[in-house]
């Protein structure tokens, strides 16, 4: 989690780089809208409204496992318990929201866990098999510098972030791609960065990534799906030029977490 910060504040401040660009070639991008304007203490109703709530969630969820103090199955549990008590706290918990929370959190829990069986249902079966192992042993003897094998492995990874959800493309590949990156020695931290930045890359690929779907349910009526594939083509592209980053330079991942522990 860590190892992740760096590169994800550089691909955070390319994403606001290339927004204010473009806005400041093409103002027409970003509309005039009108704001309340408040004054004196009022000025932070906002901040504390709605920027402290989802803020102290994260810090929680994430100090908690960062800390070890939970593990992530716990720290969503906490999680769920303080998004509760501040809903509470700014008095929006009632009955009616509480089940509509419930029952989106069923149905979406449903779906996973469906993904999750028939992934793990494949992956158990490459292991008693013992086709995890060959094709661990058939890609070891091959000879391939384990740069050329890292690369082929993200090349794998985008390709099924065109089709598959992120939950499958963890369960069916990992099963594989561990048991390699440890035979070679690498650095399992620095995989992992890279392997992360992949499945963010499926979430904004077209023509499933989930963000994209996201998007179109919250636009107005007028913006299609052929308006966000090509609004998401530039983040695309400084995706995989931090992938790169992080691939030829290692300390962008690493260094970090060496540096604190």
């Amino acid at each position: 989690m860590i190892g992740g910060i760096v590169p994800g504040l550089i691909l955070s401040l390319a994403f606001v780089v290339y927004i204010v660009v473009r806005v400041k070639m093409n103002p027409s991008l970003a509309p005039a809208a009108s704001f309340t304007e408040y004054r004196g203490w009022e000025k932070f109703r906002p901040f504390f409204q709605y920027v402290v709530p989802l803020v102290s969630i994260f810090v929680i969820v994430v100090a908690s496992m960062s800390a070890g103090w939970a593990t992530p199955t716990e720290s969503a549990a906490i999680g769920a318990l303080f998004t509760i008590l501040l809903a509470s706290a700014y008095r929006a918990l009632s009955l009616q929201n509480l089940v509509l929370a419930l029952r989106g959190t069923a149905s979406i829990s449903g779906m996973i866990l469906f993904i999750i069986l028939g992934a793990t249902t494949f992956s158990q079966i490459l292991s008693f098999s013992g086709a995890s192992n060959g094709m661990v042993e058939i890609i070891a003897t091959l000879g391939l510098p384990p740069l050329a094998l890292i690369a082929a492995m993200m090349l794998v990874l985008i390709f099924l972030g065109l089709f598959v959800e992120q939950v499958s493309m963890m369960m069916i590949t990992l099963p594989i791609f561990m048991p390699l990156v440890q035979k070679l020695g690498i650095d399992t931290v620095w995989f992992g960065v890279m392997f992360l930045i992949c499945m963010q890359l499926g979430l904004l690929l077209p023509p499933h990534g989930l963000l994209l779907m996201t998007m179109k349910g919250v636009s107005p009526p007028q913006v299609t799906m052929g308006h966000i594939f090509r609004a998401v083509v530039p983040y695309l592209f400084m995706s995989l030029l931090v992938l790169a980053l992080v691939f030829f330079v290692p300390a962008v991942a690493v260094w970090l977490p060496r540096a604190l522990f």
